[in-house]
């Protein structure tokens, strides 16, 4: 593949330090002309990098040197954090406002396809460039066929720890839920020694959203429930009230109920929060995608070689979401294939090994996921839980499964409420949603 030539891998990474005044500067300006009173188009882009660090800056960075290539072209960026995005992209479709490219998930993906707004962009990037990206990738970022949005890079769920603190611990790696709650409780403690734990174990993200419904489901999935699947007959079932999902749950409560291996407040932490407990010592482990490396050592570069991954631990198996991101191109934009072009620039194989050495998360490009800077302790977690990574339901409304389980186990945290309560509330629920989409 040919690529642009936009300077080595370490200029890349120092130059996003850089770019701040410079994006403020190309975004603040509403001259349609470029320099050479030639038209512009103007690309506005729904991005949730730009919400988050390293990623936002860095993203940005990209943006300028593209623009500095292609001076026809301006590109502006909404940033919208994760947890908002499926509503905002709803309430701009509903007005009409649509920006010309908006991040994408696949769990999302069904659903904006249902809506008529996600262009189909095999067209616009053709078969032959398709063919380079991890086949197993570009399924789960299709609906029916059709390529929702480019898959612009990977974080699979993995379970990231303080290497260091393990091996002063004489801890190994968690394989299985009783390895991780045996670390857990030894690396919860009291280390200044005033009677209060300051340190606790396992850093979760309880909140009642995509953020901490995701990470749930992998654990439910561990212990061999599947929240939605479709049985021999072809019709969609739930295993949210079966002995096995009772049993996923209460070991997840349990972690802040019963062992108190967790910091307080777990149904308000976030992947903000978590990633500030990591950064700043206070919990040993946490489920993640690859780029919360960078989230972390960004707050605590002394923390660079001091995390580590392995895959998901099991009960019956180990299981991993792919934690896709990419773009779709709306299908109301005039501007596609300006907006293809530089979706193409983005995941070009320079500029996907600096995004990955900037932000942790992994390319999705065959060939450049076999560079050496992913075989590292801190990445060989996330690449081993590529192989174990399930495909997202082709269920329209599979995003309203995040938000059922979140449901019960923040009922089951935060109000005491009883495993059978829950698990029944949410077996209901998904019954409800499954029937109203027949």
């Amino acid at each position: 593949m040919k690529v642009r030539k936009v300077g080595s891998l370490v200029s890349l990474v120092l130059a996003s330090s850089l770019v701040l005044a410079a994006c403020g500067k190309s975004e603040s300006g509403n001259n349609a002309d470029s320099k050479d009173g030639a038209k512009q188009t103007t690309i506005r882009i729904m991005s949730v990098s730009q919400t988050e660090n390293p990623d936002g800056p860095a993203e940005k960075e990209m943006a300028e040197r593209y623009m500095k290539l292609h001076p026809e072209v301006k590109i502006e960026f909404i940033g919208v954090p994760m947890n908002d995005l499926y509503k905002k992209i709803t309430a701009m479709a509903t007005s009409g406002d649509l920006p010309d490219a908006f991040t994408m998930t696949p769990q999302f993906a069904r659903t904006a396809h249902g809506m008529g707004i996600t262009a189909d962009l095999k067209p616009l990037l053709g078969e032959d460039y398709i063919k380079e990206f991890y086949p197993n990738i570009i399924e789960e970022s299709s609906v029916e066929g059709k390529l929702q949005f480019l898959p612009w890079n990977a974080a699979p769920m993995a379970l990231v720890y303080r290497g260091d603190w393990f091996e002063q611990e004489g801890l190994k790696a968690p394989e299985n839920w009783d390895d991780f709650l045996e670390a857990a409780k030894k690396l919860t403690k009291d280390t200044d020694g005033d009677g209060k734990t300051d340190q606790w174990g396992f850093g979760m993200i309880g909140t009642r959203n995509g953020s901490g419904a995701d990470r749930f489901i992998v654990i439910l999935r561990s212990f061999g429930v599947e929240e939605l699947r479709k049985d021999e007959s072809g019709n969609w079932v739930s295993d949210l009230d079966t002995p096995e999902a009772k049993e996923a749950f209460q070991f997840f409560v349990d972690l802040n109920n019963k062992h108190g291996v967790v910091p307080p407040g777990v149904t308000e932490t976030g992947f903000p929060e978590a990633a500030s407990l990591m950064a700043t010592g206070k919990v040993g482990m946490m489920l993640t995608g690859p780029n919360a490396l960078g989230n972390i050592v960004s707050q605590n570069p002394d923390l660079k070689g001091k995390l580590h991954s392995v895959p998901v631990p099991m009960k019956v198996k180990h299981t991993a979401t792919f934690g896709l991101l990419g773009y779709s191109i709306a299908e109301s934009s005039k501007n596609k294939e300006a907006v293809a072009d530089y979706l193409k620039f983005m995941v070009e194989d320079e500029n996907a090994l600096a995004w990955n050495q900037l932000s942790g998360r992994l390319p999705t490009k065959i060939e450049v996921g076999k560079q050496q800077q992913l075989t590292t302790p801190e990445y060989a977690g996330f690449v081993k839980a590529l192989e174990y990574s399930f495909t997202i339901p082709a269920f329209d409304q599979y995003s309203q499964f995040q938000d059922i389980v979140a449901e019960a186990y923040q009922s089951m945290i935060a109000a005491n409420q009883s495993v059978d309560a829950a698990t029944r509330r949410a077996a209901e629920r998904a019954n409800e949603v499954i029937q109203a989409n027949k």
